[in-house]
């Protein structure tokens, strides 16, 4: 069976004449990418068309199965048509860099500028740069570190914020030029392990095992007593179970998910939830794309799904992606990309994934040699990601 099909592309430099082929049905990545390298021959040079690969999209899904067996599970009478077929340099997959290695597990990690920070339950939050090298550990915290944000992180200047298993939250200022830490805030109010941390401008939130959230303020920073303490500003009876994951989806709107098998959504200004999701299966992690708003969440189950929240009508579940043997622990977006995220997994893999591809990720990263406990993809070139092998595996993305 043949196929009449069109190549379309935004990619000005490898564009080719709007024409109609005639193509075998069966075609499959290689073969169509070994037929549009054909028609551009002529105007582009051999050196540079063997630097690039393609991927190839069709009805907004990239090709991952012979292109009639793509058409026929999305529009079969399209078969009888002239069928686009959008093509895209292929992403490079991302380079293990460096293995910085711990004294127990890995339960969190942030990177922001030059800066990286590390939840370990050898009680401690450590500090590295981007070059793998150790700047210091920070023994405030008397039992295992679950949770970490990042409030700044500039010319040698750190302020991040950290949760533990002893059921506190440090608020913590480390100079480095002048080699000087404080704790500036102990925060104590939860009555169980700090899961989960998210910040917005002069406040924060946090979510507990004790089933809360948790709203604090972070004016009081600028106090300099080394063992001040406070209360939170408000306490949300949140879900029927421990708090997993929160994100801000916007400066007033909160989502938190739970091992209660519901994604609630809340209006911080009246501390009322807005929406619940059900969801069948406990829900271990969540973000929020900051290019399109889209939530990702990882379950139990080793699925991950994709909602759409944005809607006046309700949640809609858009997509689901299933390549994982064991639970999602961990998800996070590009920050610049609106289609590619990573996620990590019991079954010790971290996988890069593009949405617009259902039946399987682009890359497996591999490395760790156990359950993966955490993932960060805040820097745009460089993917974390920790585990209970005690390490921080650190790829290259470019």
């Amino acid at each position: 069976m043949s196929l009449q099909v069109k190549f379309i592309t935004r990619l000005d430099k490898y564009s080719v004449p709007d024409t109609t082929l005639v193509i075998p049905s069966s075609s499959t990545n290689s073969q169509l990418e070994a037929i549009l390298k054909g028609l551009l021959q002529t105007t582009v040079s051999s050196n540079d068309l063997s630097r690039i690969s393609f991927d190839f999209l069709c009805l907004n899904k990239l090709i991952r199965s012979s292109l009639e067996e793509h058409i026929r599970e999305k529009d079969e009478s399209l078969l009888e048509s002239i069928i686009s077929i959008e093509y895209i340099e292929k992403f490079q997959g991302p380079l293990p860099e460096d293995a910085l290695m711990h004294d127990d597990w890995v339960s969190d990690c942030k990177s922001l500028g030059d800066s990286i920070l590390v939840a370990s339950y050898d009680t401690k939050v450590h500090l590295w740069n981007n070059q793998g090298e150790h700047i210091i550990s920070l023994p405030g915290h008397t039992a295992p570190v679950r949770s970490l944000a990042f409030i700044y992180s500039d010319e040698g200047e750190h302020e991040f914020i950290s949760g533990s298993h002893d059921q506190t939250i440090l608020i913590w200022k480390y100079d480095q030029n002048k080699n000087n830490v404080q704790s500036l805030i102990t925060c104590k109010g939860h009555q169980g392990t700090i899961e989960t941390l998210a910040l917005q401008k002069l406040y924060f939130c946090s979510g507990s095992f004790d089933k809360t959230i948790k709203l604090w303020g972070l004016e009081e920073e600028k106090e300099k007593e080394k063992s001040s303490t406070k209360e939170c500003r408000l306490t949300i009876n949140a879900h029927n179970e421990n708090v997993s994951s929160i994100g801000w989806n916007s400066p007033n709107e909160l989502v938190s998910c739970s091992w209660d098998q519901t994604i609630k959504l809340w209006n911080m200004d009246t501390i009322q939830s807005t929406q619940t999701f059900k969801c069948g299966k406990a829900v271990l992690s969540l973000d929020i794309s900051p290019v399109n708003g889209l939530l990702v969440c990882g379950f139990t189950d080793r699925f991950i799904r994709l909602y759409d929240t944005r809607l006046q009508e309700g949640y809609v579940l858009r997509s689901t992606y299933s390549s994982h043997s064991q639970w999602v622990s961990s998800v996070m977006w590009s920050r610049k990309s609106e289609y590619l995220f990573v996620s990590g997994s019991y079954d010790s893999l971290v996988k890069l994934w593009d949405t617009r591809s259902l039946k399987a990720p682009l890359y497996d990263l591999q490395g760790h040699d156990d359950r993966v406990l955490c993932v960060d993809w805040s820097i745009d070139q460089l993917i974390l990601s920790g585990g209970a092998d005690n390490s921080l595996k650190m790829f290259s993305f470019r």
